[in-house]
């Protein structure tokens, strides 16, 4: 299934904390994503390395999860997968097309855990939008 324009409406009326504060949602996306998948830390050489501890309230980390956020708050409001902002983006913050799956299942999760009223209807949008971004990526 490709995203529509209800999708990205749906995503959007939901959107307003995540916009309203991405380093505290940048930061919760990331320290999810190296707890559960340790390998992927890794590849980010600034990171590498670095205890659960060492990240929290890290000024890098927190400002790499707030540009990741605000860079997907763009994409969100384009409405449309903008074919150039999603391969630029691929090129510049997405080392693995597998690993970009594997952080679009875990904003879905942390969506559906921290927004009021982030349930099933905007779950499926959600993973439509990241879809239509993998997509423009050629995943």
């Amino acid at each position: 299934m490709c995203a529509c324009v209800e999708d990205y409406k749906k995503v959007l009326s939901f959107w307003e904390p995540v916009k309203a504060n991405p380093k505290y949602y940048g930061e919760i996306i990331f320290q999810r994503l190296f707890e559960t998948h340790p390998d992927v830390q890794k590849l980010f050489p600034k990171f590498a390395g670095l205890s659960k501890e060492q990240l929290q309230n890290n000024p890098d980390f927190q400002a790499h999860g707030e540009t990741v956020v605000c860079k997907l708050t763009e994409f969100v409001q384009h409405q449309k997968a903008d074919e150039s902002f999603v391969k630029g983006q691929a090129k510049r913050r997405w080392h693995d097309k597998v690993n970009f799956r594997i952080i679009s299942e875990i904003i879905v999760v942390v969506a559906a855990e921290k927004i009021d009223g982030f349930g099933t209807d905007a779950q499926t949008a959600l993973k439509n939008v990241l879809k239509a971004f993998q997509t423009g990526m050629g995943a």
